[in-house]
């Protein structure tokens, strides 16, 4: 169904006659906050990522999408799993939103669910690293990835018709990406329908899919139980070359209808998505001899091809449907000028299934949300703000043979407002926001939380062209049903785990400085954070083992994280026609526990480094990307090392218009293994090898 819908939508927009595109501001509004700003005026480091940019760095997952801008990183659990990690902080502290409104799958809960949100899919993405609790709730307390993708109108196409095809090939999995969307006006009325589909073959490495330090621990483990048995064990044949079992496919089908007019607007939109996907990194088949080196290489060369789903493995099958609506009412009310209201129902269901196709866990999370607010003022006026309210529920339920979490039910009620006073020379910042949470399993004790989260900043404009701002905020967030109630095996993690029924919530106390200078040619961006948490909840190690599984028990210590980021762009004096370009982008974290020492997958230092040259018909990009080592690390963690990766592109306008763009591009052009410390999988599964990548795109 979704291929044939794909056609069509391609179909018609290929048929339709090219029109104008507005061209974007320099200057882009952030609509993520609880107060409008724009995105070089505000406190909290933010990026906002257009179509374009989306379009020229597109990696597949969310995550990985997003893990070169600076602060960013993912969870990695194989190439279809990526959930964004903002300044070394996951799971329920990243919220991840569609247009102002949760996600509500399965995501934060375990790593080896895959994130609903497409990059694919989205008009713009908005990122605000630090806490955005105010506006978003408690589980924004790291941050918020906001994906917009339109699936609403908010506006009438400037012509009768706009839209644009996708599309692109990977070599490295022999991957395939195509996204389409086609959007019309009747008079007030705007209707949208689009399509997206990725797949890909088993990906390529360059090597060895275990680590030497992995090797070395299972070889010395082998050997102890040799001593202890007094036999031979049977060697494992190691994975090279390809990783296996890492296969995926997602599609989505949606559209929306929106009423516009001089008095706002109101829309509803509706959307179907599917995945299925292999989980890397856990089977393992015996054979009888296997060395290590160029040996072992030449032994593997015929196993460099494997068919998509080997005897053994799993798969992972999930879909959600998901309704919209959303709106704006412009009014005069008091300081009052608009009010913006969103919500949405979801049906999300993530089935674990067997090799013999027969579902092994099946996860379901039915749930609402919505959100209301009262703005005054607007971005650049000299008082503007919001007041608001978000309430959201949700039915989470895992049965089978991985049920490590109870059926329980969540339900949350928020009320909040921010305010923003600007004086042109500087100005301040202040909110807060009361929030009560509900978690109600259908065995054990309810638990009730109430946070408040508060900020007040202060920002300064030295010089035309400059801002600096410094935040100060109070965040809690109130733990998860996860958190709370586990208890059992979760073969993903490799652990068994057990919640805490007694666990209270967290508190963060953070200071976040920010500067934006723009002038003469030069770009830079500064970011630096330091949080002190009191009763940080994490999953530790007990050294217990059961179900042959060791056991991590969710428990609260006192933790500090701290670090920053740089971003440096320069515009050279050009030759000719070419211009000349170049940046540079650095990013730290350090995190540790009062008493638990270093917290675990916290991402290194890493930087990367580009040169652009570029004119009317051509832009050729070339950078290195350097991570370092990790030794920071946490207990039964293992430490990561260093890589290097070089990666060329050239993005090409064959029409005058510029509304065709075609790139081609060459990733880890030298075919260096690299893994990623916040993967969990980072010691079985390594990032992909070299990789060409050719895709186009085309707006009407």
């Amino acid at each position: 169904m979704f291929k044939y819908a794909a056609a069509s939508v391609i179909a018609l927009t290929a048929a339709l006659p090219a029109q104008a595109q507005t061209i974007e501001s320099e200057t882009v509004i952030v609509t993520g906050s609880a107060t409008p700003v724009r995105s070089v005026e505000a406190l909290q480091s933010v990026d906002v990522v257009s179509q374009e940019e989306i379009f020229e760095t597109f990696q597949g997952s969310l995550g990985e999408t997003l893990a070169r801008l600076p602060g960013i990183s993912t969870t990695s659990f194989g190439p279809a799993v990526g959930r964004p990690i903002i300044r070394g902080l996951g799971g329920d502290r990243v919220r991840i939103l569609n247009n102002g409104i949760g996600a509500i799958d399965a995501s934060a809960v375990s790593v080896d669910h895959a994130s609903t949100s497409e990059a694919i899919e989205a008009e713009r993405i908005e990122i605000l690293r630090g806490p955005s609790a105010i506006a978003y709730g408690g589980n924004a307390v790291g941050g918020v990835i906001n994906v917009f993708d339109g699936r609403v109108p908010t506006q009438v196409p400037a012509g009768m018709f706009d839209g644009q095809i996708v599309g692109g090939y990977t070599s490295v999995d022999d991957g395939k990406q195509m996204a389409g969307r086609i959007r019309g006006g009747i008079g007030a009325l705007v209707l949208q329908f689009d399509v997206a589909h990725r797949e890909a073959d088993d990906f390529e490495i360059p090597g060895l899919a275990e680590s030497a330090r992995q090797r070395a621990l299972e070889e010395a483990e082998h050997e102890e139980e040799e001593k202890e048995e007094g036999e031979e064990h049977a060697e494992e044949e190691e994975a090279y070359g390809v990783v296996g079992n890492s296969a995926f496919q997602f599609d989505s089908i949606g559209g929306g209808a929106s009423l516009v007019g001089d008095w706002g607007y109101f829309g509803v939109a509706y959307r179907a998505f599917e995945a299925e996907y292999g989980l890397p990194g856990h089977e393992h088949h015996d054979h009888e001899e296997g060395e290590e080196g160029e040996e072992e290489e030449e032994e593997h060369e015929e196993h460099e091809e494997h068919d998509e789903h080997e005897e053994g493995d799993a798969t992972l099958v999930m879909d959600q449907t998901r309704w919209d609506a959303r709106g704006a009412l412009n009014l005069d009310l008091g300081p009052f000028s608009q009010l913006t209201f969103a919500s949405s129902i979801v049906n999300y269901k993530h089935a674990e299934l067997e090799p013999n196709g027969e579902i092994g866990t099946l996860f379901t999370n039915e749930g609402w949300e919505a959100r209301a607010a009262l703005v005054n003022g607007s971005a650049g006026s000299r008082w503007s703000g919001a007041v608001g309210v978000q309430v959201f529920n949700t039915d989470f339920e895992a049965s089978g043979e991985e049920a490590f979490v109870p059926p329980v039910e969540t339900s949350d009620f928020g009320i909040f407002a921010a305010q923003r006073l600007d004086f042109e020379s500087h100005g301040f910042e202040g909110g807060l926001r009361v929030e009560t949470r509900d978690v109600k399993p259908t065995s054990g004790a309810d638990r009730s939380f109430d946070t408040v989260s508060g900020a007040v900043g202060a920002f300064w404009r030295p010089a035309e062209g400059a801002f600096i701002g410094v935040n100060l905020a109070r965040t809690q967030r109130a733990p998860t049903d996860a958190e709370l109630f586990s208890n059992g095996p979760h073969a993903a993690t490799r652990a068994f785990e057990i919640g805490s029924a007694e666990l209270s919530e967290e508190t963060a106390l953070s200071l976040d400085f920010t500067t934006h200078i723009v002038t003469d040619g030069w770009h830079v961006e500064i970011g630096a954070f330091y949080i002190d948490y009191s009763d940080f909840i994490f999953l530790a190690p007990t050294g217990e083992d059961e179900d042959e599984l060791p056991v991590y028990r969710y428990l609260q210590d006192d933790a500090t994280l701290w670090g920053g980021e740089l971003f440096v762009e320069r515009d050279w004096t050009g030759f000719g026609p070419w211009s000349l370009s170049s940046d540079l982008t650095l990013e730290y974290v350090r995190a540790e526990g009062d008493t638990q020492g270093d917290i675990p997958r916290i991402p290194p230092f890493s930087a990367i480094a580009g040169v652009e040259l570029g004119r009317d018909v051509v832009e050729l990009r070339a950078e290195v990307e350097y991570v370092t080592e990790q030794n920071d690390i946490a207990a039964f963690e293992l430490p990561t090392d260093s890589y290097t990766f070089f990666n060329l592109s050239a993005v090409a306008y064959p029409l005058a218009d510029r509304n065709m763009r075609i790139l081609i591009s060459a990733s880890n052009v030298t075919d260096e293994e690299g893994r990623r410390h916040t993967s969990q999988l980072k010691d079985v599964v390594p990032l992909p090898g070299r990789s060409f990548r050719i895709a186009l795109s085309q707006k009407f």
